[in-house]
């Protein structure tokens, strides 16, 4: 049975990070204003028929209609699994990593350094929170780290 226009209005309305955006002819558009890219809207028109489309930038652009999925005739289901995919996505910077996300490397005498993304440089930083070096590429870090005997452990 196709979800109503209503049913998937309560599921969107249900991410708090989705702000909803009145777009012509009675449509809404859902934005994820956290996006670490350009883009932000996750939901393009939520149309009073019940259809709305769902960013699938993460596939190819062959299986989408301008990088969306329409929902039309989706269940509850499939549908917080494509937002929760978008959304995860567009956490994503353009170098493919989540702001803060980090590595723990350790050495053979079990000293630990971690290696965290802070967009858009890689820090390399003991387990205080000092900072060991700072560099331009996730490459140069993991040279520098290589080169100083540690090896990833996550």
């Amino acid at each position: 049975m196709t979800l109503s226009f209503e049913e998937k209005k309560a599921i969107f309305d249900d991410y708090e990070e989705l702000t909803a955006v009145p777009v012509s002819m009675n449509r809404i558009n859902y934005h994820f204003n956290a996006s670490a890219v350009d883009h932000k809207i996750v939901v393009r028109f939520l149309h009073p028929n019940g259809n709305a489309f769902i960013y699938a930038g993460y596939l190819p652009k062959e299986e989408t209609e301008k990088g969306y999925i329409s929902v039309l005739e989706s269940d509850e289901g499939t549908i917080r699994f494509l937002l929760e995919k978008a959304i995860s996505f567009l956490k994503k910077t353009a170098d493919g990593y989540v702001e803060g996300y980090s590595e723990k490397w350790v050495d053979p005498s079990g000293d630990v350094l971690l290696l965290i993304y802070d967009n858009p440089m890689w820090s390399v930083a003991l387990k205080n929170g000092q900072i060991e070096g700072i560099f331009k590429t996730r490459d140069a870090a993991v040279g520098y780290l290589n080169d100083e005997g540690f090896s990833r452990t996550n």
